[in-house]
C-alpha cells in the first residue's frame, strides 16, 4: 500500500463515520471505534510524523488514553512500550 499513514487513518475515520450513519448510530468516537473493529491495529499510528499524530489521531477520541500515551512515549521516550500496533512503515513507502 503505497500511501502516507495518516491518510489511511483518515480514510479509515470516513468509512466509520458513514458506516455509523448508515446503522443510524451516533459518530461518537467510541461508535467510530466499534465500526473499524480489530482493523484499528492496522493502522501505523507509530509510523506517523509526531505532529500527524498529536494533531490528529492523538485528539479524537478513537484511541484509548493509554494508547494515546503509549505511542507519545513510542515516539519521544529511550524506554519504548510494547504497543499493539505495527512499528515498521509499509513496504511501498519509499523516501
Amino acid at each position: 500500500l503505497n500511501c502516507k499513514e495518516i491518510n489511511l487513518f483518515e480514510a479509515a475515520l470516513a468509512w466509520a463515520n458513514a458506516e455509523c450513519v448508515r446503522r443510524e448510530i451516533d459518530t461518537t468516537p467510541s461508535n467510530k471505534r466499534s465500526m473499524l473493529g480489530s482493523t484499528i491495529y492496522l493502522i501505523r499510528f507509530p509510523t506517523m510524523t509526531l505532529e500527524e499524530f498529536a494533531n490528529s489521531a492523538a485528539q479524537l477520541g478513537i484511541l484509548t488514553p493509554q494508547e494515546t500515551i503509549d505511542i507519545f512515549l513510542h515516539f519521544t521516550a529511550a524506554s519504548k512500550p510494547t504497543l499493539s500496533y505495527p512499528i515498521k512503515a509499509r513496504a511501498g513507502l519509499k523516501a
